[in-house]
């Protein structure tokens, strides 16, 4: 092995010379790897799930943004906005069709046959036309 200059250092594999070194708050990949880009879904659901201030009876309170959309929609209803109303009526039978086909099936149990068929029978159910279908029809 190489002796470096300054005393009984030893230049090798993991051993850099000491002026080559990293120096402190110096990163060995200054860019670094690239952020991932986010897909609108994924973006969508991260502005849903954001915080946001809002005044309610007086008090600031810290609600995420999908909750203030329910609120918002919901008021708008109950003060007779018709296109409100529409949206929490397919709002409120979507989840309700959603809680009713909700199955406590024990999986575990199942044969491989019975999985595949409730595994097919899930992917059939898309909640989001049926409410997409529903606003459209009530808004033309």
């Amino acid at each position: 092995m190489t002796k470096h200059k300054s005393g009984n250092y030893e230049v090798g594999y993991g051993k850099p010379p000491r002026d080559r070194r990293f120096k402190p708050g110096q990163s060995g990949n200054p860019r670094g790897r690239p952020k991932r880009t986010l897909s609108l879904l994924e973006l969508f659901a991260s502005e849903l799930k954001r915080t946001r201030t809002i005044v309610e009876d007086g008090q600031r309170l810290r609600v995420q943004t999908d909750r203030i959309l329910i609120k918002r929609i919901i008021d708008l209803a109950l003060k007779g906005d018709l296109r409100a109303l529409k949206i929490a009526m397919a709002l409120i039978e979507q989840v309700r069709d959603i809680a009713s086909t909700r199955d406590d099936r024990n999986v575990s149990a199942m044969s491989p046959e019975e999985l595949a068929a409730y595994y097919n029978q899930l992917r059939s159910i898309r909640p989001g036309d049926a409410l997409s279908n529903k606003v459209k029809r009530s808004f033309t």
